[in-house]
C-alpha cells in the first residue's frame, strides 16, 4: 500500500512537471539555423598542384587545370597574388590566362559564384631573383644587424647563435665553434676562417660595426664581454678579428705575483645600462657612439685588482666621441642635453656629421622633430633644418656616392612641400629631393629605404600592393618612384631589413646583399641573410 502511494505521488510530480514544460515551452523561440541559407559546394577544384608552364613572363600564356567548371563558364573570375587576370579561354578542365603586364608571383585563385577556390603558385619571371649559387643554406640562427665589406668577403654582426648549423659547443675546448653575433662569411656565403672572433659575444647583440683607418674594427651594442674579455657595449677587434688587448699592472690582493698584471681591451671606455645602436670611427681615429645611454665610463687600472674594478663615471648622452684609446673627447659637447626622448638609428654623412633619427622632439634644447644633424663639434646644425608633418621616422641611410639621405617612416609632408607618403629622399643639407615620390601603399607603412649607387631605391614595409597591384613588402624602384615590373616580380617577402650592402652575383652581375630578420624570399626560406641578384 504504501509503496503504492509513493508511486501515484511520484506519478503525478512527473505528470505537473511534463505539463509545466509543454506550457512554457509554447514560449520558447528557436535561434535562427545558423547553416540555414549556406551555399552548396559547387564541386570545383584545381586538381593538379602546378601551373603550365610554371614560369612565365607577362603577356604569355599559362594553363590551370580545374574540375567541375562546366555550368559556371561565364561566370568565373581568375586572380594571381589578388591580381585579377585576363580569363583567354575557360573549358570544364582547363583555364588558360594571360599574365597581365603588371603582377607579381603568387598563388592562383578562381572565383565562381562568390565562392573562392585557391590552386597552385604561378612565379612570374623577372630580372631580380635569389642569386640560387650562393653559398648559403640554413643562414643565421638569429637576426642581422649590420653587414661590413672587408677581405673580399663581409663581416656579419647582430644577435645570432648560430651560422649553418655549424656551432659546436659541448666539446673539448679545441673543437668548439661559436657563431655568436659577429661571423665571418666569403663571397661564396660560406664560413671562411680569414677572420676568427673565438667565443664572440656569448651573451648580447652586435648592432654596428665600423672600420678604423689602421684595419681594425670598432663594434658596438649590447654586451658585456667579448671572447671571454669585459666590455661595455664596445670594443675594438684586431685586423683577424680577435680583441684588441693590453696587459696593465693592477693592485695584487694575493700571494701570487701573477695577480700583479692583468689582460684587458685596449679600448677603455665604455656606456653603462643602455645598448649602443651605432658606431661610426673618423678620420683621426676618434670613434663616435650614438644610442640611449646616459653615462661613459673608464676603468682606473691603478686602483684596480684583477677582481675588483674603480670605475671613473662621467655623465654623457646619446651621442659621444672618444679617442683611440677609449677616452671620453671632452671637446665633443660633454655635457649636452642629448634628446628629449628615445634614438632609434644613425648615420654618418659628409665623414663628419651624425644624422639622429628616434622619437624625440628636440635635441640640446633646439626643435628637432625626430631628426637632428650633429656637427664634427658635437653641436645641433641649424643648416639642416627639416620641418613638416613628421610623426615618426623609423630609418636613415646615406648613400656616400650620391651624397643622398633616404628617410622612412610615418611622414606626411616635409618643409613647404606636398605630401609625402612614408618615405623621402634628402639632400646633405636637409633639403628635399622631389624627383622622388611613394607611390600609393595605401593605409600602410614604409619602415626602411636606401639609395643604390645606380639612384634606385629600395623600400620595405608592411604593404602588400604597391599602386594597386599586389607586390611583395621589398620593391626595387626607379630614381622617381616608379616601379619596373621585371624588378617586382617575386613575392611574397617576410621579415625586416637592416642592412643592404652592395655586391656581385655568382655569374658577377649587380647584386644586393641583404640582413635582417628575414624569413621568406618567394617561396624560399631564408635564414636572415640573402643575396638577391638584378640583373639589367
Amino acid at each position: 500500500m504504501m509503496i503504492r502511494l509513493k508511486l501515484e505521488k511520484l506519478w503525478q510530480a512527473t505528470a505537473v512537471l511534463v505539463f509545466a514544460f509543454s506550457s512554457c515551452s509554447k514560449d520558447i523561440a528557436l535561434g535562427t539555423d545558423p547553416y540555414a541559407g549556406g551555399k552548396e559546394s559547387l564541386g570545383v577544384g584545381f586538381y593538379t598542384n602546378y601551373a603550365s608552364p610554371e614560369v612565365a613572363k607577362p603577356g604569355e600564356l599559362v594553363d590551370f587545370y580545374v574540375k567541375g567548371l562546366k555550368p559556371y563558364l561565364d561566370n568565373i573570375e581568375f586572380t594571381i597574388n589578388n591580381t585579377k587576370v585576363e580569363v583567354v579561354s575557360a573549358k570544364d578542365s582547363l583555364v588558360t590566362i594571360r599574365v597581365p603586364a603588371q603582377i607579381s608571383s603568387g598563388d592562383a585563385k578562381i572565383i565562381v559564384d562568390g565562392q573562392v577556390f585557391y590552386g597552385p603558385r604561378l612565379e612570374v619571371e623577372g630580372n631580380a631573383a635569389l642569386d640560387e649559387n650562393y653559398g648559403i643554406v640554413n643562414g643565421f640562427l638569429g637576426s642581422v644587424y649590420d653587414i661590413l665589406p672587408n677581405a673580399g668577403g663581409f663581416i656579419i654582426t647582430g644577435s645570432f647563435i648560430n651560422f649553418e648549423n655549424e656551432a659546436v659547443d659541448n666539446v673539448p675546448e679545441d673543437k668548439k665553434v661559436f657563431r655568436n653575433g659577429i661571423h665571418f662569411i666569403g663571397a661564396d656565403g660560406k664560413s671562411n676562417d680569414a677572420m676568427k672572433f673565438g667565443e664572440g659575444v656569448k651573451s648580447g647583440t652586435i648592432n654596428s660595426i665600423a672600420k678604423t683607418s689602421d684595419g681594425k674594427f670598432v663594434i658596438g651594442g649590447g654586451f658585456s664581454t667579448f671572447n671571454k674579455r669585459g666590455v661595455y657595449n664596445i670594443a675594438r677587434l684586431n685586423s683577424g678579428g680577435s680583441l684588441d688587448t693590453m696587459i696593465v699592472d693592477v693592485i695584487n690582493t694575493t700571494d701570487d705575483p701573477k695577480n700583479s698584471l692583468d689582460t684587458v681591451s685596449a679600448f677603455n671606455g665604455g656606456v653603462l645600462s643602455y645598448p649602443i645602436q651605432r658606431v661610426f670611427t673618423m678620420a683621426d681615429n676618434k670613434i663616435v657612439a650614438v644610442g640611449n645611454f646616459k653615462t661613459y665610463y673608464k676603468i682606473d687600472y691603478t686602483y684596480s685588482s684583477r677582481d675588483n674594478r674603480r670605475y671613473l663615471v662621467t655623465e654623457a648622452r646619446n651621442v659621444i666621441r672618444m679617442l683611440p684609446d677609449g677616452s671620453l673627447d671632452s671637446t665633443f659637447a660633454l655635457n649636452n642635453l642629448g634628446a628629449n626622448g628615445s634614438i632609434s638609428d644613425a648615420a654618418l654623412i659628409d665623414n663628419e656629421r651624425i644624422l639622429i633619427i628616434g622619437s624625440f622632439t628636440s635635441y640640446n634644447g633646439s626643435p628637432a622633430p625626430g631628426i637632428a644633424c650633429i656637427k664634427s663639434d658635437g653641436s645641433v646644425d641649424p643648416a639642416f633644418n627639416l620641418s613638416g608633418n613628421i610623426e615618426r621616422i623609423f630609418s636613415v641611410t646615406y648613400n656616400a656616392l650620391l651624397k643622398k639621405i633616404a628617410i622612412s617612416g610615418l611622414i606626411h609632408k616635409l618643409g613647404h612641400g606636398g605630401k609625402v607618403n612614408g618615405v623621402a629622399v634628402l639632400n646633405t643639407d636637409g633639403s628635399i629631393d622631389n624627383q622622388f615620390v611613394l607611390g600609393d601603399i595605401g593605409n600602410t607603412v614604409a619602415n626602411f629605404a636606401q639609395i643604390l649607387d645606380n639612384g634606385r631605391v629600395v623600400v620595405k614595409g608592411t604593404f602588400e600592393t604597391y599602386n594597386g597591384i599586389g607586390r611583395p613588402s621589398l620593391l626595387l624602384l626607379e630614381k622617381d618612384g616608379s616601379l619596373v615590373q621585371k624588378y617586382n616580380s617575386q613575392a611574397p617577402f617576410s621579415g625586416t631589413v637592416y642592412k643592404i650592402v652592395e655586391t656581385k652575383s655568382s655569374l658577377g652581375l649587380p647584386a644586393l646583399l641583404i640582413g635582417g630578420s628575414i624569413y621568406q624570399y618567394g617561396s624560399k626560406s631564408i635564414g636572415n641573410l640573402f643575396r638577391l641578384e638584378v640583373k639589367e
